[in-house]
């Protein structure tokens, strides 16, 4: 690998880590997924009340925060996949891979309704129509996105958890040996 390569390589690591770090990753990684943990709640708030009455006069400001919303979403999509060969490395089809992943898919289908709205925005048809409002529950799947968020987490923790008693086990055990030295010796001295 020449230094440009190594270079890309470290940068597609770091990106990587800050996608999938959780919360219990490095400081960029817990900030990238608090980010997206409130803008999943906000998108579900907005799309709930969007569709009230009393919040009609700021229809506008909610498609702006859908958009930038969808935009983010979207560029995480775009960074999965740009860092599939070092998520999945060793696989044949990387990119291929991350594409059929389930999070992946969840993603994707949950942006859907906006890309497929922009597309079909002019089109008059009912049945075209009723079809998009439903996409919009798509959406939804955002909320698989905050337990993967909080499975991470909780695996992290876990594997901390096994690391520290192991730890201990192996601490209390060289005490266990000290101690069994200690008494050896003693009974040696008495003889």
């Amino acid at each position: 690998m020449s230094g440009k390569e190594i270079k890309h390589r470290e940068l597609k690591e770091k990106v990587l880590e800050v996608l999938e770090g959780g919360l219990r990753g490095s400081t960029a990684a817990r900030i990238f997924s608090i980010v997206l943990i409130v803008l999943i709640v906000l998108s579900m708030v907005f799309m709930i009340i969007a569709d009230m009455e009393r919040f009609k006069p700021y229809e506008e400001a909610f498609e702006i925060i859908e958009t930038i919303t969808i935009g983010i979403f979207t560029l995480e999509l775009i960074l999965g996949f740009w860092t599939a060969d070092v998520r999945f490395e060793g696989h044949r089809h990387p990119r291929l891979r991350y594409l059929t992943d389930f999070m992946t898919i969840v993603q994707i289908l949950a942006i859907l309704p906006f890309y497929l709205g922009l597309i079909l925005q002019n089109t008059q048809l009912s049945e075209v129509s009723e079809f998009f409002e439903m996409l919009k529950l798509l959406k939804l799947l955002h909320l698989l996105k905050i337990g993967e968020i909080g499975l991470h987490a909780a695996k992290e923790r876990k594997a901390e958890k096994a690391e520290e008693r192991a730890a201990a086990s192996a601490e209390n055990a060289e005490k266990t040996e000290e101690e069994t030295g200690k008494t050896e010796k003693s009974e040696e001295k008495e003889q």
